[in-house]
């Protein structure tokens, strides 16, 4: 029989944990939003709790710097940044621009160039590459381009890498799973649900999808927290006649010592605890039932309050170490990124991989050689090798489906076994995704009859 103590204990864990796991959603979620994104749901907030305040969006330029490489920044050094800040023109950019600039980063031959600035002209509203490739071939073919397969299946695959993500894709679907992190632990699942699933999940028959899975529903509802942070609209915060600026939250600079960082909250509606309510909450002249009341509203203000900070610090530390790999970058330009992931930062900074990827989700950063999202510094100093491998796989695909038997055409699992063979590990999903934008059918659909 367990000790009365022992069944306390395990009780109160329970309790505790219970209590714990709606701040921790809080703060993963409040972690992962842009400052707009961040500002709108800070006043929800507000309008729903009498325990906070709030402040509009101030001025932050006397902050003061995270220094690294040398030494903590001064008030000096802050004005000195905004004044190069101001200097900077700040133009509304179309999608189109935001596209072009990373073409331009790429240092790619003008033919391959060319052929990305023709897809950007064929994206939807949506920013979706949704006409078939041989509907973009015969346009191609209007717009003065040589209509090769190979180089639109190469435009298309560096195309999928721009920001924002999810830009490029050929469907909802796709552009839900190019706003994936490959390095999330969860990647394999988080694709099975919106490749296999979605109609399940639209419908609410989570129990079959969690049992087809071998997940609990609690695991499920986890991963479907995931999937709704992504946004099936990859431009909608880009264009359109209401779409906001790009905001850098965080800015960075290089000196003859080092670089420094400053995370800018400028643009973020500010919020605290409200100390009237402080007070009234410990007026034992009111009853007990309104002080409950208000002691558990200023427990989720604190609650959120201590979220936006942490927000804050961890956004900074995870940017102080993305440039301390990447000082190259800061000093010759974009043509010097320095090889990056983010399991590298996660393991540096003792945090889960999970946490930089929505630190970074969103964010924007202010450097000597313009804006750049952060996710970008992953993402471009492995863009060109990883597209490259993609093409290369895909074109290896290609030649070996065109090689088989008509008669007995490979199956997508054999074809994992080739490409493996060939030197391209990949997964079926893999196989079945560049089948797709390939245009090739399945071995069914392919078998020639005698």
């Amino acid at each position: 029989m367990d000790s009365p103590g022992l069944g306390q204990h395990l009780r109160g864990t329970t309790r505790q944990e219970m209590l714990l796991l709606p701040r921790m959603l809080q703060s993963i979620e409040v972690l992962q939003l842009p400052t707009l994104e961040l500002s709108s749901y800070l006043r929800e907030a507000f309008e729903s709790n009498e325990a906070l305040a709030i402040e509009e969006p101030k001025s932050t330029s006397g902050e003061e710097w995270e220094g690294y490489g040398g030494r903590r920044g001064t008030r000096e050094d802050s004005d000195r940044h905004d004044e190069m800040l101001r200097n900077q023109p700040a133009p509304e950019k179309s999608l189109a621009d935001i596209i072009e600039e990373q073409v331009l980063l790429l240092e790619i031959p003008e033919s391959n160039a060319a052929w990305l600035r023709f897809l950007i002209g064929c994206l939807d509203e949506k920013g979706y590459l949704s006409a078939s490739d041989d509907e973009l071939l015969a346009l191609a073919e209007g717009a003065g381009l040589l209509p090769d397969a190979a180089e639109l299946a190469r435009a298309v695959g560096l195309l999928q890498t721009f920001e924002p993500r999810g830009i490029g894709g050929r469907n909802a679907i796709e552009a839900l799973l190019l706003q994936l992190d490959t390095e999330d632990p969860e990647y394999d699942l988080l694709c099975a649900l919106l490749e296999n699933f979605l109609d399940e999940i639209a419908t609410n028959k989570l129990p079959g999808v969690a049992k087809s899975l071998g997940l609990d529903l609690s695991r499920l509802e986890e991963l479907l927290e995931s999937i709704r942070s992504l946004n099936p609209n990859p431009v909608a915060m880009l264009v359109g006649d209401a779409a906001p600026p790009i905001h850098p939250e965080v800015s960075v600079v290089l000196d003859g010592v080092g670089f420094r960082v400053q995370v800018d909250q400028s643009g973020l509606l500010g919020i605290h605890v409200d100390p009237d309510v402080q007070a009234i909450a410990r007026d034992k002249q009111q009853t007990s039932e309104v002080r409950a009341y208000l002691r558990g509203k200023l427990d989720q203000a604190r609650s959120l309050v201590r979220a936006v900070e942490q927000r804050r610090e961890t956004l900074l530390r995870v940017a102080g170490r993305i440039f301390h790999h990447q000082v190259r970058f800061l000093a010759d330009g974009p043509g010097h990124l320095a090889p990056l992931r983010m399991n590298q930062v996660a393991d540096e900074l003792g945090v889960h991989v999970s946490t930089v990827s929505r630190s970074v989700a969103g964010k924007f950063v202010e450097t000597p050689w313009g804006v750049h999202s952060l996710r970008w510094f992953f993402q471009s100093a492995s863009a060109g090798s990883n597209s490259t491998a993609r093409v290369e796989a895909r074109d290896v695909l290609r030649e070996v489906i065109e090689a088989e038997d008509g008669a007995q055409p490979l199956s997508d699992e054999a074809l994992v076994e080739e490409m493996k063979r060939r030197g391209h590990p990949m997964a079926r999903r893999t196989v079945a995704k560049y089948r797709g934008e390939l245009d090739i059918p399945s071995s069914y659909r392919r078998r020639k009859f005698q």
